[in-house]
């Protein structure tokens, strides 16, 4: 295969995995309808503790709205005077389930550890993360997500015993669409 054949192939699966991870957080890319769905939370247990400013819930956690669906041991909501802040989900691991539009397979991310920080603008999966949608996916230690820039970087981490490298998977078919597109 020539260098510039490389290069375009590369610059192919660049972009598909740019486009594709852009879709990955809820308040971006979701169903224009999810935003206006009620929140539901179900746990075993929900512990309000109002001089931290923080709402917990324990035990086989359940939050949906529209289209989102997170799956956690435990998400921990910590507010401040102009609502939620900090959203923590963890477990074993935590999942993230949501259906960007009708027409697009839905985005499926986990790790033991998820994040969304309002005043950061930014959404964290941390400890295994994994990011999948239509065959594709990114997995690495951990995940960002800048909302306000749509910029992503994934890490990888030496020093926990992993390899240290961020993993992208992109089946043919996926090229093979994106490159018609061009």
């Amino acid at each position: 295969m020539s260098e510039l054949s490389m290069n375009k192939n590369v610059c192919i699966a660049s972009g598909v995995v740019l486009a594709w991870l852009l879709l990955a957080t809820p308040y971006v890319s979701a169903l224009d309808s999810d935003r206006d769905q009620p929140i539901q939370i179900e746990a075993d247990e929900a512990v309000r503790d109002e001089m931290v400013g923080e709402t917990r819930y324990e035990g086989n956690v359940v939050l949906t709205q529209g289209s989102l669906r997170i799956t956690a041991d435990r998400i921990a909501i910590r507010h401040d005077a102009k609502g939620a802040d900090a959203i923590l989900a963890t477990g074993q691991p935590a999942t993230l389930i949501q259906q960007p539009t009708p027409e697009q397979a839905p985005v499926e991310a986990s790790a033991l550890r998820i994040e969304y920080r309002r005043s950061e603008d930014l959404v964290r999966l941390m400890d295994e993360a994994k990011i999948k949608q239509d065959g594709s996916t990114l997995s690495g230690d951990h995940i960002d997500y800048i909302v306000s820039q749509r910029t992503v970087k994934a890490a990888g981490n030496a020093g926990s015993g992993g390899d240290g490298r961020v993993e992208v998977v992109i089946p043919p078919e996926n090229l093979r669409s994106e490159a018609a597109n061009d």
